[in-house]
């Protein structure tokens, strides 16, 4: 991995055609290359235009009213990451390495510093309280091409954070993800296919401890605001561990002008909520299935290309509500711990996910394949629901929304200084909703119907950037320098929530090399 990475990283001769020279090389890459957008790593056997490496750091502060209620109000994070290209005669290498340290304010219900997650078996508490996490992810790519046909390659991602928060009860988080994905391509000519699989494992180790007043609770959620209670405790462990296999074929076919890809993939995700002596009482087992369809149209004119994109997804989870007991066995003369089963009920808790988006770009290119203009707009459909069985006395809600979004960039030159604007604007409505919801003793009522009317609320929203790089002439090591800030603003008026909005300020700066 290391290896991988210290190889994509270093410096290299300018870009042979068709790319532009700058950090704009990295985003362009998968309309350039729109096999680099795929999961496959053997996409890299397209490479073929010299080496390019970037490095970055940047300040990301956002305060966030519409947001579900295991997730932090305001967030603040710092980042640094480099990552780049290189070619050694058939070898493509690519590699990252990146750093974060960011703190949450404002969570409740949620000690496992996993915020977007489906697993519906979280741990968590109701004291609010900043917790930080610093974080270290790296990825490497090697693609071998074999002959004119035949590519194969291999990558790696790895990913380790540690996280707490320094008030009681205090959460420490231990979390690490570790993946491999082997990929292969076979080109016919103008029509080329690929088959790409990865296996991965993850872990988040929570551990709670009490310093002070041992007078504190702690809740394991079940799905839709039920749970179980952890009263009075002193130190509580609960390890998430999972493991997931994916599969992808994809397709594509070039006819000059008019050039097609699609990739249809499927992933599997397991993970297990364990706790009590030796992690050996497992809480709730939480089963993730997805399905999905992306594909891509572009049509190329002179300097001018029109790309139509349509993405289509099934997400399905299933999760498994499991009551176990250890106990103590005695034999006369020894004894052993032995484990009972209380009881396990299978899909418990239910979520479905349908989601899918039809988008259309236009790009005008300038004489040094730069993006000179971009403008087009979108439109996706999310249907999600999610129920806690038996029904009758339990619950369920469900959505329904649409989205349009409308963007625009447009590159002005100052000298050797390039200046991109940018404007995103959307808007997301309901459409339709249903809730059922029976309180329980051990339930909590105001968090299913907060997340319910943040999920159907209608929200406007507008993001407004600028990209702002300059060459270096003259410099045998730095091509050029940029920065890029970028705000985001969101609201939700009159909403069943309430008047809620958000903010964000995102700065990167930089240079390529």
């Amino acid at each position: 991995m290391t290896s991988l990475l210290a190889a994509g990283m270093g410096s290299g001769a300018a870009a042979q055609e068709n790319v532009p020279e700058g950090s704009s090389l990295f985003e362009t890459l998968p309309v350039v290359l729109p096999w680099t957008a795929t999961s496959n790593p053997a996409a890299l056997a397209d490479y073929d235009f010299g080496n390019h490496s970037l490095v970055q750091a940047g300040y990301t502060w956002q305060n966030n009213e519409i947001r579900f209620i295991q997730q932090p109000d305001l967030t603040s994070a710092y980042n640094v990451a480099i990552k780049g290209y290189k070619q050694l005669e058939k070898i493509i290498l690519s590699g990252s390495f990146g750093y974060s340290n960011s703190d949450y304010e404002g969570v409740n219900y949620n000690g496992t510093m996993m915020f977007n997650t489906l697993n519906p078996y979280l741990l968590g508490d109701t004291v609010s309280a900043r917790q930080s996490m610093e974080s270290f992810d790296m990825e490497g790519k090697m693609s071998y091409i074999m002959n004119d046909r035949i590519s194969l390659a291999v990558g790696v991602e790895y990913l380790t954070a540690v996280g707490a928060k320094q008030k009681d009860p205090r959460n420490k988080n231990t979390i690490s993800l570790l993946k491999v994905t082997p990929g292969i391509t076979y080109d016919f000519g103008k029509t080329k296919v690929g088959l790409s699989g990865s296996v991965y494992n993850t872990s988040d180790e929570l551990s709670y401890s009490v310093e002070g007043n041992w007078n504190q609770n702690l809740f394991l959620f079940l799905g839709l605001g039920y749970y179980r209670q952890e009263p009075n405790i002193s130190s509580y462990t609960q390890w998430y561990t999972g493991r997931g296999y994916a599969g992808a074929l994809q397709a594509s076919h070039d006819g000059g002008d008019i050039y097609l890809i699609g990739e249809l993939s499927y992933d599997h995700f397991t993970e297990e909520a364990r706790t009590g002596s030796s992690l050996r009482l497992i809480n709730g087992i939480a089963s993730t299935t997805d399905i999905s369809l992306s594909g891509l149209l572009r049509i190329s004119g002179e300097k001018a290309q029109h790309i139509l994109s349509l993405t289509g997804s099934y997400l399905s989870v299933s999760g498994d509500e499991i009551l176990q007991r250890s106990y103590t066995v005695n034999k006369g003369t020894y004894s052993y711990d032995s484990l009972a089963t209380v009881s396990w009920i299978e899909n418990k808790h239910m979520i479905n996910d349908i989601a899918g988006e039809l988008k259309y770009s236009y790009l005008v290119f300038d004489s040094d394949h730069n993006i000179d203009l971009k403008v087009g707009g979108a439109f996706d459909a999310k249907y999600f629901s999610t129920e806690h069985f038996p029904v009758q006395s339990y619950g369920f809600y469900n959505i329904f929304n649409i989205g349009v979004n409308i963007f625009a960039r447009k590159l002005f030159r100052v000298g050797t200084l390039m200046v991109t604007p940018g404007l995103d604007a959307g808007y997301r409505m309901n459409l339709g909703s249903d809730i059922s919801y029976v309180v329980q003793p051990l339930s909590v009522p105001d968090m299913v119907y907060h997340d319910y009317f943040i999920s159907k609320a209608d929200v406007i929203s507008a993001v407004v950037s600028v990209r702002l790089e300059k060459s270096v002439i003259g410099n045998k090591f730095i091509n050029s320098l940029f920065l890029l800030p970028q705000g985001w603003w969101a609201a939700a008026p009159g909403s069943e929530a309430g008047n809620l909005s958000g903010y964000m300020v995102n700065v990167v700066t930089g240079l390529t090399f």
